[in-house]
């Protein structure tokens, strides 16, 4: 399995002043209020970003990035195998 590679470093842009900070991003959570170091404005996240990173940062925040990896689009051919596969049942393991 090949390990997917995270950003932890964003720079967030105030959306007042322009202000530009960079910022280390948590692993396990999402900053959903922030306060611009320049002109102290608190900004929270845009309609339908999770945090403050995925709607003023470089990059989106470590959870959308491995989200936004983890699924793809399955070719159709494999949805079909994948269909004509039988399930396994309790009966045909006992034997």
């Amino acid at each position: 399995m090949m390990k997917l590679h995270t950003h932890n470093q964003s720079t967030v842009t105030c959306n007042n002043c322009g202000h530009n900070e960079p910022e280390t991003m948590p692993q396990d959570a999402c900053v959903y209020l922030y306060e611009c170091r320049s002109c102290r404005t608190l900004m929270t996240p845009q309609a339908g970003d999770c945090c403050i990173f995925c709607s003023r940062g470089s990059h989106p925040c470590p959870t959308s990035q491995r989200e936004s990896k983890s699924y793809y689009a399955m070719p159709q051919t494999a949805v079909q195998n994948a269909d004509s596969i039988s399930p396994v049942t309790q009966s045909s393991m006992a034997g």
